[in-house]
């Protein structure tokens, strides 16, 4: 026995350097990162699993749609990065792999989905790929699932962007997006005459989005601004002759970290205005009735549509293992044509949207939550015709079972 201890120390010593050459962490760059053998790229490999059940309802619900539904989500994250003399080269790939027994608000049937989450290269202040749009500040950060959301614009979208730091905390962006997720459609301010289509035409320059953000131990700050083509087929000539026309969107956000009420909690207050980029508002309509067009067209050309929000939202952590949500947008719209209000009988809408959630944690990385929102729509001014929603308003409620494992 005592001559087979050298050999044992041996295989230890072996063992310990196989862990240096092959699992060698990446401190530098974070908890959960390790160096690919043989190159200087840290990479981390994490992902979450998500099991939601649903409860829906909304004014007159269709009864060939399903008020219960679930969906099993499974997430991947891959995050690479080197460092260069130009500083940190990073790609980043978020992908969801999901089943879903419904779409939202509607019926099935059952149906697998991939959803290409976050797709991008950073380098040199450079951003390219798919990622969140960077004209969002609060997004949806502290609302749970899938399928609910609040008021206010969340967006992953396909772009070029570079931001230049100015001072620790201190950046500006400037961004090019793919216009494709961007469009609320043109409609004929006289549907009775011209049909009441979509006239929309195809794009042919991206959003140009721009930012002013600081990020301080307080919390943080942005201003976003974006700029829309509004392009439509022509009422008289559909197949050469166009309108086109700018819209735009501003946006203000402040968030305000609050460890004097408990540990990362925070608070989110944030609103914008847009005219003729309706996209940039958020707005919900699980009816599908009270969705505002970027513009009207007419003979005369095109009239934007405009409308401004507000949201705000309280994250509370009471301790390690339980936390509360409040939520909640508002906004409304105008439709600033004549025409278009008498014949779709309202001058605009009006649309807000509360909730929350208790959110249990009984071990780290797993969480089990039960969430609540409820939904408002209605049309301003409103007046039956062949061309308006049925109702005068709907209003909807939700109710999530949400359970999180992260790793």
């Amino acid at each position: 026995m005592a001559g087979a201890i050298p050999g044992a120390r041996a295989a230890d010593l072996l063992t310990v350097k196989a862990k240096d050459a092959y699992m060698r962490a990446c401190t530098a760059q974070g908890e959960g990162f390790y160096y690919i053998p043989g190159t200087d790229t840290c990479i981390r490999v994490g992902g979450y699993a998500w099991a939601e059940g649903y409860y829906n309802t909304y004014t007159q619900y269709p009864v060939e749609n399903d008020e219960s539904y679930s969906i099993a989500t499974g997430g991947l994250i891959l995050d690479a990065r080197t460092e260069t003399e130009y500083g940190t080269l990073r790609s980043y790939f978020e992908a969801r792999f999901r089943w879903r027994t419904a779409d939202p608000w509607s019926d099935g049937p059952n149906k697998s989905e991939v959803e290409l989450w976050n797709v991008y290269v950073q380098f040199a202040g450079f951003t390219f790929g798919h990622a969140q749009s960077f004209f969002d500040f609060y997004a949806n950060a502290n609302v749970l699932g899938t399928d609910p959301a609040t008021i206010g614009d969340d967006t992953r979208i396909n772009l070029i962007a570079y931001t230049y730091e100015f001072t620790k905390g201190l950046s500006a962006t400037l961004s090019f997006e793919d216009a494709a997720d961007r469009q609320s459609g043109t409609l004929a301010a006289d549907p009775a005459t011209f049909t009441d289509e979509d006239y929309l035409a195809g794009q042919s320059v991206p959003d140009v989005v721009a930012n002013l953000k600081y990020e301080g131990e307080w919390g943080s700050v942005q201003l976003s601004g974006a700029l829309h083509q509004v392009k439509a087929v022509s009422l008289l000539n559909t197949i050469s002759s166009t309108d086109s026309d700018w819209g735009y969107a501003l946006q203000g956000g402040i968030m305000f970290n609050l460890p004097m009420l408990g540990e990362e909690d925070t608070l989110y207050l944030q609103s914008a205005y847009a005219d003729g980029a309706m996209s940039y508002l958020g707005l919900q309509d699980p009816s599908g009735s009270y969705s505002p067009p970027d513009a009207f067209l007419s003979l005369t050309g095109l009239t934007r549509v405009s409308g401004w929000n507000f949201t705000a939202s309280l994250l509370h952590n009471w301790n390690e293992k339980w936390s509360t949500a409040l939520f909640g947008g508002y906004a409304a719209y105008d439709f600033n044509d004549a025409w278009a209000q008498s014949f779709y009988g309202a001058s605009g809408g009006v649309n807000y949207n509360l909730g929350g959630y208790l959110a249990f944690a009984p071990v780290k990385h797993l969480t089990i939550a039960l969430q609540y929102d409820y939904t408002y729509n209605s049309a301003s001014n409103f007046l039956p015709t062949d061309f308006s929603p049925a109702l005068s308003s709907v209003d909807a409620n939700r109710v999530l079972l949400f359970v999180s494992r992260d790793f």
